[in-house]
């Protein structure tokens, strides 16, 4: 038995996305917008990606970065770029990380949390040249400082990024949901949908 990888239709048929709130996500991965999918821990980040993969036309390449072997390149399109702490520095994970997502010159680059790289030196050399999907904790309701703190990243880079999605999980009945999805517009959050 392999590993089931989630499908938009499979977040509708569990009640996490509305279809017009995938809509809007598919709209926007199609026109290679900068998305960023929040959460506290296990309310489905790493489903959605998944799941938003899927709307990723099979032409595109796609940089996946992970650790650990979390994800698996379930289309032909996808390559992942596996990170794992080793006795490499912080650094010089960070620049192969940097050089392989040049030399592969992907349509998109996916971040599914991890710590094993400095994110926020990806972003800041790459995100003006590829579109990112990227995963980030949310433990409070203030989506901005909490993506700042846990991804390193400066309100500036924050600001860059077009799409925020977030989830939420009733902790009483486990059941995940996209929350809500908003737009980033001068430094705001303001609800798409």
């Amino acid at each position: 038995m392999g590993v089931y990888i989630f499908t938009p239709e499979d977040l509708i048929r569990y009640g996490t996305a509305t279809p017009e709130q995938l809509e809007v996500l598919k709209e926007a991965v199609l026109s290679k917008k900068d998305i960023l999918v929040v959460g506290s821990s296990r309310t489905g980040k790493t489903k959605l990606v998944e799941a938003l993969m899927h709307f990723i036309p099979d032409d595109w390449k796609v940089a996946v970065i992970t650790a650990y072997g979390e994800f698996k390149p379930f289309k032909p399109n996808i390559v992942v770029i596996d990170t794992q702490f080793d006795s490499q520095s912080l650094e010089g994970r960070t620049s192969d990380v940097i050089s392989k997502i040049r030399a592969l010159n992907p349509d998109y680059v996916v971040i599914d949390t991890i710590h094993t790289v400095d994110v926020a030196r990806i972003f800041r050399e790459l995100i003006d040249d590829y579109a990112f999907i990227v995963t980030s904790l949310a433990l409070t309701d203030d989506i901005k400082d909490e993506v700042r703190h846990w991804l390193r990243i400066s309100g500036e880079t924050f600001d860059k990024f077009d799409i925020v999605v977030e989830l939420k999980r009733d902790f009483r009945t486990g059941r995940k949901v996209i929350n809500r999805v908003y737009a980033v517009k001068n430094g705001e959050l303001r609800p798409l949908i």
